[in-house]
């Protein structure tokens, strides 16, 4: 017999196909206080209020966010409004 014979390709093919299955059903994403809280995890004060989620209608002018923490460093988000549609985004 053969080294490379077909039956025995396909035989170890399935069985290292299962094991990357297996080993990426096991994985569990990290628990992460940031993310449990964007998805959903705590309210905001504002977005209690507001019927949109805490949308805000500016005519125009900046609207500055607040900074948030993430795995890549801090990140703030900066929207300019003119006519009351977003011009910029930063």
């Amino acid at each position: 017999m053969r080294k490379s014979h077909p039956v025995r390709r396909a035989v170890l093919a399935t069985a290292a196909t299962v094991s990357g299955i297996v080993l990426l059903l096991t994985l569990k994403p990290g628990s992460d206080q940031g993310s449990a809280d964007a998805a959903g995890g705590a309210v905001p004060p504002a977005a209690a209020q507001s019927p949109q989620g805490g949308a805000q209608t500016i005519a125009n002018g900046t609207v500055t966010g607040d900074a948030a923490d993430t795995q890549y460093g801090a990140v703030q988000v900066r929207l300019t409004v003119s006519g009351g549609k977003i011009t910029e985004a930063e």
